[in-house]
C-alpha cells in the first residue's frame, strides 16, 4: 500500500540519502566528501525555518521517493497575484519502485498543498526523462528561462554596458 506524507525534520536522513541518489543518479553529480553531512544540516535548517518542505511516498512501510519545494516570495502581478511560488525539487523514486505511480502522486500532493497555501505558481527544472511527466501534470515549458550560476561570473571577460541592450 502507497501512503505519501509531508516530512519534517525528523525525516532529514532519508531526505539526504534520496537528495543524494538523485543527484548521483539521476544526474551524474559526483559528490565531495562530507557532501550528505552539509546537505542534511542544510535540510535540518531549512524544514525548521520553512525554506523547505518536503513529502515522502511510502510502499509497503518502505521509503520509495519524495519531493521537496522551496516557498519564495515574489513580486506580485497578473501570473503572481498573491507574491507566493514554490519550486519544486528533488522529485526523485526510487528504480525500484518506478512506474506504480509514486511520481504522479507525489506531485498531485504537493498540489493540492499548493491550493491549501495559497500558492499562485508552482515552477521546476526538469530532467530529460522526467519532462513528459511534469507535462501530463499540467506544467509548460517557458522559454523565458535563463540562469547564471555565480561560479561562472569569475570564467567571463568583463564587458561594458551598452546602452540599448538587455532585457
Amino acid at each position: 500500500m502507497m501512503r505519501i506524507r509531508q516530512a519534517g525534520v525528523p525525516d532529514a536522513g532519508v531526505m539526504t540519502q534520496l537528495r543524494c541518489a538523485f543527484l548521483e543518479d539521476e544526474l551524474g553529480q559526483s559528490l565531495h566528501d562530507g557532501f550528505a553531512d552539509q546537505l542534511r544540516g542544510w535540510i535540518e535548517e531549512a524544514a525548521l525555518d520553512g525554506r523547505l518542505l518536503f513529502w515522502l511516498a511510502e510502499q509497503d512501510g518502505r521509503v520509495a521517493g519524495c519531493v521537496a519545494v522551496n516557498p519564495y516570495p515574489h513580486l506580485p502581478s497578473a501570473y503572481f497575484p498573491g507574491g507566493i511560488g514554490w519550486y519544486l525539487l528533488n522529485m526523485y523514486v526510487k528504480p525500484a519502485y518506478r512506474r506504480r505511480g509514486i511520481a504522479s502522486a507525489l506531485l498531485a500532493t504537493v498540489g493540492a498543498a499548493a491550493r491549501e497555501y495559497g500558492v499562485d505558481a508552482i515552477n521546476l527544472h526538469a530532467t530529460a526523462v522526467a519532462h513528459d511527466l511534469y507535462e501530463r501534470a499540467g506544467f509548460q515549458t517557458s522559454v523565458d528561462a535563463m540562469n547564471l550560476p555565480l561560479a561562472m561570473l569569475e570564467a567571463m571577460p568583463a564587458r561594458r554596458d551598452r546602452a540599448g541592450e538587455g532585457g
